[in-house]
């Protein structure tokens, strides 16, 4: 996903993907690069001397009041989505596909059964500060870290004064002001399959795919079933457009990924949440959008409204 605004744009690699900081006020970029890289620093689980690493080793500890935030926000979001979302996933992500890592594999049914007994965001224990894991459970904020670093981006850029500025962490991005933002096809990657247009104050998109991230083809994709420990093989593409809340949706567009179609669309419309679902044959499921974003798109496959 690609994001346009006029004014000077700057890119890091932060957080295990390219961060992209438009802003008039060049300077306020460092800024936001320092925020994101201090976050990588607490919430990575590829970082042994990370908090998120500490904890998941220790099974206890005190954490920042930013890794509490994002905890809290994580039990939200698994609330939310009936366990569709689920920080715990990491036994299964990092303890038996070990996504990301050189020696990254296919786990047998044996390895996917035990791992999926340490999954469960309601035995987390999160009194205040202390966090306290069960044995063997291992915290993955892989479906949540970058929305919430743009959030943390774009409230900083508010406080500064700024009403005109677009961050982008891969798939997800936050707009303050008019900005344009492509939405990367999911079967051909150099392409878009459409382009949104927005004037809204603030605008948060979110979009997730299998394309991302998978071992030896899209059928063995990073986007995990807490409940199965088994990658989901209905969409292509997931993208999720709010007026704020990356955190939220970027979380949201996980929990989609492997929920009842009829139950997740039920979630997003009580919610407010328009959508653009692509299917691994190319069908496309789309909502309405807020009155202040215009979407055209350049392929349509077979649409649904």
């Amino acid at each position: 996903m690609l994001s346009l605004l006029s004014g000077a744009q700057r890119t890091q690699l932060h957080m295990g993907t390219l961060i992209s900081v438009s802003v008039v006020e060049d300077k306020l970029s460092d800024e936001i690069f320092a925020l994101f890289s201090d976050l990588d620093n607490r919430l990575s689980t590829y970082k042994g001397d990370s908090e998120i690493s500490s904890l998941n080793h220790n099974l206890e500890l005190n954490v920042s009041d930013l890794t509490r935030n994002i905890l809290e926000r994580s039990l939200e979001m698994y609330r939310l989505s009936d366990g569709a979302f689920d920080v715990t996933i990491g036994s299964v992500t990092h303890g038996v596909y070990r996504f990301g890592y050189d020696n990254q594999h296919l786990p047998s049914q044996k390895e996917l059964q035990n791992a999926k007994k340490l999954v469960g965001s309601n035995q987390v224990n999160l009194e205040g500060n202390h966090v306290k894991l069960l044995p063997g459970m291992m915290i993955d904020l892989g479906g949540i870290g970058k929305g919430y670093a743009v959030d943390l981006a774009i409230n900083l850029l508010k406080q500064k004064g700024v009403s005109n500025a677009v961050v982008a962490a891969s798939g997800d991005i936050g707009c303050l002001g008019e900005c344009v933002v492509n939405i990367q096809d999911p079967f051909y990657t150099q392409g878009y399959i459409a382009t949104i247009t927005s004037t809204l104050p603030r605008m948060a998109i979110s979009t997730s795919g299998n394309y991302e991230r998978y071992i030896k083809n899209k059928t063995h994709n990073h986007l995990i079933d807490p409940k199965t420990g088994k990658s989901q093989q209905r969409y292509a593409s997931i993208t999720l457009i709010d007026t704020e809340d990356n955190t939220r949706i970027d979380a949201l567009a996980t929990a989609v990924s492997v929920m009842k179609e009829s139950k997740a669309i039920a979630m997003l419309e009580k919610l407010n949440i328009a959508y653009v679902l692509i299917g691994n044959d190319g069908t496309m499921i789309k909502s309405a959008m807020p009155q202040e974003v215009f979407i055209t798109y350049q392929s349509l496959f077979n649409t649904t409204n």
